[in-house]
């Protein structure tokens, strides 16, 4: 059960992120985020010290979406695709959300304007590591001799660049409403059918 100042600071946020998207971040003030919130300045002030902090907390928010993952363990005895496809379902269907939408639409408009907060920015998605998990998974389909991928980091990109493109950047930049389960998932089967093309071995 969520505590009454964990609700709270949930309200917080969710009017930063309202307020931060109306106005700007340099535009944006304490006092607009509190009354949008229907808090005081004082609980506001007790929960972050000033706006910049509440923007970090937005951010963090942003990135545990990517790194909210489980470990993913390369079974031998399903194909490569079906597994692809399955565990890149699991792993992308956060972005089929407003939320995360207007969220990352903000955290984006504000890393073009202000190079210090692209730094956080990009220093916090660096601490991620392992993209999506698939890195990992990839290691052990190329131990089990089932794909042949020389450059990991680049293929995951290729690969999830892909599905992005169809069902994430349009969203976030025409304004267009989330994807649909049925456009993710065909997004998905067309990118791992191109990934097992390029990196199966020849049985």
């Amino acid at each position: 059960m969520l505590k009454r100042s964990d609700i709270k600071q949930e309200d917080i946020i969710q009017s930063a992120i309202e307020v931060f998207s109306q106005k700007g971040l340099e535009q944006a003030s304490m006092e607009g985020i509190s009354k949008h919130a229907g808090v005081s300045k004082r609980t506001l002030y007790k929960y972050y010290p000033n706006k910049d902090a509440l923007f970090e907390v937005i951010v963090d928010k942003l990135i545990c979406r990517f790194d909210d993952r489980c470990e993913l363990k390369y079974e031998p005895s399903v194909s490569v695709f079906e597994q692809l496809k399955a565990l890149t379902l699991k792993q992308m269907c956060y972005i089929n959300t407003e939320d995360f939408q207007v969220t990352a639409r903000l955290v984006m408009a504000e890393c073009i304007r202000c190079p210090e907060t692209s730094k956080l920015l990009m220093s916090k998605f660096e601490a991620i590591g392992d993209s999506y998990g698939l890195h990992e998974w990839i290691k052990q389909a190329v131990a089990a001799e089932a794909i042949e991928v020389d450059n990991i980091p680049l293929a995951v990109e290729q690969y999830i660049g892909s599905i992005k493109a169809i069902v994430f950047w349009p969203q976030l930049l025409a304004h267009q409403p989330p994807a649909t389960q049925d456009q993710l998932i065909v997004a998905v089967d067309t990118a791992a059918q191109m990934f097992v093309s390029t990196y199966q071995t020849k049985s």
